[in-house]
């Protein structure tokens, strides 16, 4: 045994290549296990995807036939590239995009990183970003934009302290603003804000504010408009204007105390930094570095560390000061920021501090946590029924248990030992904790794709304002390959209609088939009608 410990000793790769094999079954196992649910934006990318590819129309969002103002469709032409790359519309090929979002987001972080602070933390910095709770246990399988649009706002940063350590100061604003306009096409507002902070930041501390009204500043903001501005005339030859930034700036107003008051804004100043520290978890422990004496004298001394904390601090008041923020939105602002604490993590363990002593201790008891955890799975109600539940838990205790004996032996590489360890945790939750989840999913898309296959090919329509959701759109709309659109007038007998029965007398209609909602199992009906309603 002594001499396996002094050999992972010496070559700490087997840790990094354990790591990058753990990502391929951590991240795509069950990828497209559940089906498309309601509680998330999941199914608004699926539907607004799916209506682009069937009515051809590639530049006017819409759902249910009515025109979407709340996101640019940039992230659906992504989706739609999949879909066809691929041959099909299944929840795997929907969400790929956001775990290849979130490789090229590992890789881009280990790149820079690199760059400045050697190839251990650079590796150690990415993976802590790919196994924090929230991305390794929510967000990593899930269709959802925010990975993705992180992703090009960190590279978008990055691109800032790079280029300007070159001198490339053309470069540094032509590709930002480049990557400002794949962005806004993305999500809207919010990448305008990121590099108007970052930019105003960083050459104000850098005493370089000229900088900004420079020609070169210029022609970065004239790409930023030329792109943007290609995009909105060919909207606008499809669709008036005078919704679309009337809706993308209220998207972005409605989550600050304009929209919700004082007593929120104050509950949320106060109630954030614990909101953030269970959402990042584990790696959040790390935070006990920012209350050390020794911050501000290290921060100074690395200008790499110095830019990404500024990027962190000041990019992340506008979503501290806002009372309607998800930890989805501010991913990208979590790499400079664990860029800084695994610097001085290090820093205090060369030192012998009892900060990192605290850190490791706590990664221990997390360990023990998932050990425990693993021989509890096949034994409880909930997940002892999964199949092979033994197999799979004492594979998971195992496992976890060696590399909790390799982080105790083997202090050098105790984060990356860690990290892999997640990985495999991750692996427990795809076999214990999704699979209870599939039949309460399975059966609102059953449900759905039951009410397009009783139609055949006649015509389905919603009726008036009958209540509907994303996901069940998303489904009825792929089982027919026709748009599921309201309709409020010139009703006939021959036609199907999705119908809340709350909103019409029973003696009006049919019943050919009824199915329930995600949403408070609301019921719902395929009817034709008998008699046409005024």
């Amino acid at each position: 045994m002594t001499y396996i410990i002094n050999y992972l000793k010496h070559n700490p790769i087997i840790f990094y290549a354990l790591c990058l094999i753990m990502l391929i079954p951590a991240l795509f196992w069950h990828l497209g296990f559940l089906a498309i649910n309601f509680p998330t934006d999941e199914p608004t990318r699926a539907i607004v995807a799916l209506e682009m590819i069937i009515s051809g129309n590639y530049f006017t969002p819409t759902i249910n036939g009515d025109f979407y103002y709340n996101k640019p469709p940039l992230y659906n032409w992504v989706i739609i590239g999949f879909f066809k790359l691929f041959g099909n519309y299944s929840e795997f090929t929907l969400r790929l995009p956001a775990v290849v979002s979130l490789l090229l987001f590992g890789f881009t972080i280990f790149y820079f990183v690199k760059k400045e602070l050697g190839t251990r933390q650079g590796f150690i910095v990415a993976m802590l970003f790919i196994t924090s709770g929230r991305i390794l246990f929510w967000d990593s399988f899930l269709g959802l934009i925010d990975i993705a649009f992180s992703w090009l706002v960190y590279l978008s940063f990055m691109c800032v302290y790079f280029l300007h350590k070159r001198k490339q100061y053309l470069a540094l604003f032509l590709i930002t603003y480049f990557l400002t306009a794949i962005t806004f096409l993305m999500k809207g507002l919010p990448s305008l804000v990121f590099q108007s902070i970052t930019l105003l930041m960083f050459f104000t501390y850098k005493r370089e504010f000229m900088k900004l009204l420079s020609w070169r500043h210029f022609a970065g903001i004239g790409l930023l408009v030329l792109i943007l501005g290609l995009y909105y005339y060919n909207y606008a030859l499809h669709n008036s204007l005078d919704k679309v930034f009337v809706t993308l700036f209220s998207e972005s107003e409605k989550r600050t105390i304009i929209n919700y008051g004082w007593k929120r804004f104050i509950t949320h100043i106060f109630t954030f930094p614990f909101e953030m520290f269970y959402h990042f978890l584990p790696w959040s422990i790390m935070g006990i570095f920012f209350f050390t004496r020794k911050f501000n004298t290290l921060i100074k001394s690395h200008p790499f560390l110095q830019f990404n904390f500024f990027v962190f601090i000041f990019n992340i008041i506008i979503y501290w000061t806002s009372p309607e923020t998800y930890p989805r939105y501010i991913f990208m602002l979590f790499p400079p920021v664990f860029t800084v604490l695994i610097y001085m993590y290090y820093n205090d363990r060369a030192n012998k501090g009892l900060r990192s002593r605290i850190v490791d201790n706590f990664l221990i008891v997390v360990l023990s946590v998932g050990i425990i955890a693993a021989i509890a799975m096949p034994i409880l109600k909930q997940t002892g029924w999964v199949d092979q539940a033994w197999l799979k838990g004492i594979t998971m205790m195992l496992v976890i248990a060696v590399l909790l004996f390799f982080f105790i032996k083997i202090k050098e590489q105790r984060l990356i030992i860690f990290a892999a360890a997640m990985l495999m945790m991750r692996v427990g939750f795809d076999w214990f904790i999704i699979p209870p989840r599939y039949n309460d999913f399975q059966e609102h898309k059953v449900g759905a794709l039951k009410a397009a296959e009783v139609t055949g090919n006649a015509k389905l329509y919603i009726f008036r304002h009958s209540e509907t959701e994303h996901a069940t759109s998303f489904y009825i709309t792929l089982g027919k390959m026709q748009i599921l659109k309201h309709k409020f007038s010139d009703f006939n007998t021959t036609d199907y209609y999705y119908l809340d029965p709350r909103i019409l007398p029973e003696e009006y209609y049919e019943t050919v088939f009824d199915f329930n909602l995600y949403r408070h199992d609301q019921p719902i009906k395929i009817v034709r009608l008998l008699k046409i309603p005024e």
